[in-house]
Parts: structure tokens; C-alpha cells; sequence
């Protein structure tokens, strides 16, 4: 079990370097490895921690999520209304709707009593999931055996039979099918909890993991998890969600060239894309998945280069009635200008009958889910805008279902 320190912060604020904060080397740790995790996620240099002017400590930037190396976890989460608690399950709760996994409202009672970090909170879902699913067994396949046995089993191979076998009487070449645990998926299981009893600082979740791994024991390690041919259909349906959160934790892991050993994690998402994916999901869950199309395309400017994609859009009868496009900032007096244009130019080339800019709702703005329709002057042509409060995601589909009732 991994023992480090662990620093939390908000979007925008500091993580200071002097005798008080992080120490020299800590800092050029960090400031490597958040490189190294935003090129990954095609982002700019600087987009996880920048360095401030003064050179004296880390800010963290519009995106949220565990940054670790040798010795430090960085816990980054977003900048909403409550505290740390609060804002952590709930951050847990969006990347559960936007990623597709489906925590029970168990799960969710004790996020909000657990005083674990963001890691440790996916760390124990995953577990806690999988020990669950997998003490009522394990998922298995047929795998082909060809084997030289005393008696017949399954089919005989008939060529090996006679070539090989041709001087053995004793020997029949036999061909069968056996269930096995040793399957894609268990692999790419077990790789993941492998990796995270070396990342927990949790007894709990350590031993969580332990028990897994043996559950898992008769399984293959995998030398490329990410690339196991997983299959996932209607007969391993209870381990759907289970493989998305694997594959989340695997894809966050990289490993000294030299070496192989695991020197670093990361599990980072820019706000601007979860707050959109979990708009988008919620709206679909409100209003139903066939009525909303996300990220939808549509050609602008008559050229088949320039395309319009706002973020949602909603049909009513086959036709586009609703455009809607999130946007992860700070709604104050009003919307940005250019926001306003953008939502203009969707609005006349879907042929929309309402434009709808939706924002996260913070405390100087009203009342929670506050809704405004605003008139462009000149063209007289409305827009709208909307809060939703993502300190408290449960509730965000009846928020946008309100906007349509």
C-alpha cells in the first residue's frame, strides 16, 4: 500500500512552493507529470497545473481530477459551492452519468459519508462492485484445448491422430472445449486491480483489492491490458459498467521507459467536456435518448469544411426544435459575447425555435436553476439562459426537464 501525502485544491487556486506548501522537487514532479497527462488528453502544455508568475507555487487550471507521483497526490476538484466532502461525491456522481456507470443509490449514501479522496472513492466503488458481482462467479468462456489423452474427450483430431500420435496407441489426440476464467476481461480486471492496491492509501480499499486478486488468482496477467480483445454482450451484461471504470483507471497509468515500472497516475478530466458530457447525458435522461442528439453536426457557410456541432440538440416529430450548448464558466450580469453569437448562428442554421445556454448555477446567481430569455435587439431574435446545480447532480434531469414543461 502506497503511503504519500495528499494535497487537495480548487479550479483556479494555488498550491504554494516554500516552506509552507511543496518542496522544490515536488514541484518539478508535479509539473512533469501534468506535461506529460495534458498531452495526453491533446491539451496545451500548461493546462493541468501552471507554474504562477512568481514562480513560487502550482495553479491548477479548468481541469479536475488525481494527479500522482512518487510521494504527492494532487487532488484537483472543481470550483462549485460547498465543501471539499460534498464537492468530491458530487464530482464523483457526474463522471458516473457522463462515463456511462451506474453506482447504486447505495454507492452513493456512502460517498457522501466517506472522508476518502477522489481516488479513493472510484478506488472503492470499483472494488466494492466487482467483489460483489464476482463472488456469485466469475464470467467465463469455452476455450479450445488440444490435448493427448489416455481416453477420448470431445472430438478426436484425427490428423494428429495419424501423424504424430501414429507410434502412441496409448495417446488419443483429443480436441474439447472447456470453460475457463481466464478471459479478456478478468484480464483486463486484474491488471486493474493489480495497479490499484499499488496506488491506494486506503486499508480498506487495500484489502478490498487483496481479496479481489485472489478471486482473480487462477487469471492470466495481462502484458497489455488495454488491448485485450474484451467482448462485452448480453452475457456479461452485470460487468459493463465494472470495464469502463477498469479501462478509466488503466488508461491513467504510465511507466518509467527504462525500467517498466509504474512511475506516475493520473485521472484527469477538462471541466468544459464533463460538464457537457453531463448535461448531455442528464437531458437524455430527462427527455429520453431518442428526443436528444449529442454532438450533432450540421454544415454552415455552404462549405463542407466549416460544421457547426453544438453540444445537444433536441427534436420534437424527427426536427430540430432546441439547441443547446453548455458552457463551464461563471454566469454573472449576463452571457460572454461571443457565447452569444455562437448560440445566434446555431439558432438560424438549425431553423431552431429556441437557443439555450446552459451554465453551472452558483450562489450569486438566485435561486437554483434559474432560467432567463434574453432578446437580441435588430433581429428581435430570443435566447435563453439556464443554471443547473451540479453541487447536486441527482437532481439535474428534473431541473432540465423543467425548461421543456
Amino acid at each position: 500500500m502506497r503511503q504519500s501525502t495528499l494535497l487537495t485544491v480548487r479550479e483556479w487556486r494555488t498550491l504554494p512552493s516554500d516552506e509552507h506548501g511543496l518542496r522544490p522537487v515536488d514541484t518539478n514532479r508535479l509539473r512533469v507529470a501534468a506535461k506529460r497527462a495534458a498531452r495526453r488528453l491533446a491539451l496545451r502544455e500548461d493546462a493541468v497545473l501552471k507554474l504562477t508568475d512568481k514562480g513560487m507555487g502550482l495553479r491548477a487550471q479548468q481541469v479536475v481530477g488525481i494527479l500522482a507521483v512518487p510521494g504527492i497526490t494532487v487532488e484537483i476538484l472543481p470550483k462549485v459551492d460547498g465543501e471539499d466532502g460534498a464537492v468530491r461525491a458530487a464530482l464523483v456522481q457526474m463522471l458516473a452519468v457522463a462515463r456511462g456507470i451506474r453506482p447504486t443509490s447505495g454507492d452513493l449514501a456512502a460517498m457522501e459519508t466517506q472522508r476518502h479522496d477522489l481516488l479513493e472513492l472510484l478506488i472503492q466503488l470499483f472494488a466494492d462492485r466487482l467483489l460483489a458481482t464476482v463472488r456469485r462467479g466469475l464470467p467465463r468462456r469455452y476455450v479450445r484445448h488440444d490435448e493427448d489423452l489416455g481416453v477420448l474427450r470431445g472430438a478426436l483430431n484425427v490428423k494428429r491422430q495419424f501423424t504424430a500420435l501414429l507410434t502412441r496407441p496409448d495417446l488419443v489426440a483429443c480436441r474439447f472445449d472447456e470453460l475457463s476464467e481466464d478471459t479478456p476481461l478478468n484480464r483486463v480486471f486484474k491488471a486493474a486491480a493489480t495497479r490499484l492496491a499499488g496506488l491506494t492509501r486506503s486499508w480498506g480499499n487495500h484489502r478490498r483489492l487483496m481479496e479481489l486478486l485472489a478471486r482473480l488468482d487462477n487469471v492470466a496477467d495481462s502484458a497489455s491490458p488495454l488491448k485485450e480483445p474484451v467482448a462485452l454482450d448480453r452475457t456479461n451484461v452485470a460487468f459493463h459498467d465494472l470495464h469502463r471504470l477498469a479501462m478509466l483507471f488503466l488508461r491513467g497509468d504510465w511507466q518509467q521507459t527504462a525500467t517498466g515500472r509504474a512511475s506516475g497516475f493520473s485521472l484527469l478530466f477538462p471541466m468544459n467536456d464533463l460538464f457537457e458530457e453531463f448535461v448531455g447525458r442528464s437531458l437524455q435522461k430527462a427527455l429520453g435518448v431518442d428526443r436528444v442528439r449529442l454532438q450533432h453536426q450540421r454544415r454552415a457557410l455552404n462549405s463542407p469544411h466549416y460544421l457547426l456541432r453544438p453540444d445537444m440538440v433536441v427534436d420534437v416529430d424527427g426536427q430540430p426544435v432546441v439547441v443547446l450548448d453548455t458552457k463551464w464558466k461563471r454566469l454573472g450580469d449576463g452571457p460572454k459575447r461571443e457565447d452569444v453569437n455562437q448560440m445566434l448562428v446555431y439558432g438560424q442554421a438549425y431553423g431552431a425555435e429556441r437557443v439555450i445556454l446552459v451554465y453551472p448555477w452558483h450562489e450569486a446567481v438566485g435561486e437554483k436553476g434559474t432560467h432567463r430569455r434574453w432578446t437580441v435587439t435588430g433581429p428581435g431574435y430570443d435566447f435563453e439562459t439556464a443554471t443547473v446545480d451540479v453541487g447536486h447532480p441527482a437532481q439535474v434531469p428534473q431541473s432540465l426537464r423543467g425548461l421543456f414543461e
